[in-house]
């Protein structure tokens, strides 16, 4: 009789241990606004992400996406990133070939040594493009100087006459933030307000 009294009181502690939850995922379970928070060093400290399009009606590959690695610099007011675009790139084309100019740009945090690239924290913001034509000298040397910080490589800047290339400056405008902070059992995975983005520290 003993044998069946242990394993009915074993039986009762598993299912008392079902019905009880452990707290800690949720304790350990990364907030909205800690969300927020991260994106924000993120863009700061990540500024090589990848951008993406779609192609016009008129291409032969209408309608479909297209994403290349890009530079940003925050050099805005936030939420806003600074852009250094070329006609050349096909990422500029396609984005320039629509009256909206929608674009989206992905942010990832690097890969630290022995660890998942899944594990790490990533952003997406869906929004549009705006051409900086009518900077004043000063405007575009400031863009210029902040750019180049964060950089040095860059060199190619908009009416400079010593490069190859047209290049111009451009303002992204978020109106959608997608979040996925890691595995879903402790980081935030969803949309983050971009007030709230804006805003954070």
């Amino acid at each position: 009789m003993r044998v069946p009294t242990a394993i009915a009181i074993i039986v009762c502690a598993v299912v008392s241990c079902l019905a009880l939850p452990s707290q800690q995922p949720e304790q350990a379970r990364e907030t909205v606004q800690e969300a927020a928070s991260f994106i924000k060093h993120l863009v700061n400290d990540v500024t090589t992400g990848t951008l993406a399009s779609v192609f016009p009606s008129h291409s032969p590959d209408a309608d479909r996406p297209f994403a290349l690695m890009e530079y940003h610099a925050p050099c805005h007011p936030s939420p806003s990133l600074t852009f250094l675009l070329f006609p050349i790139s096909l990422s500029t084309r396609n984005i320039l070939s629509t009256p909206s100019q929608y674009a989206s740009y992905t942010v990832q945090s690097l890969t630290k040594p022995h660890t998942s690239a899944m594990s790490q924290g990533r952003v997406a913001f869906i929004g549009n493009m705006t051409i900086l034509d009518n900077l004043s000298t000063s405007e575009s040397r400031s863009l210029q100087d902040c750019y180049r910080s964060y950089h040095p490589d860059a060199w190619w800047f908009p009416h400079d006459q010593q490069h190859p290339f047209d290049s111009m400056w451009a303002r992204f405008d978020p109106v959608d933030i997608y979040y996925v902070g890691g595995f879903g059992d402790t980081h935030y995975i969803g949309h983050v307000p971009v007030d709230m983005y804006a805003k954070a520290h």
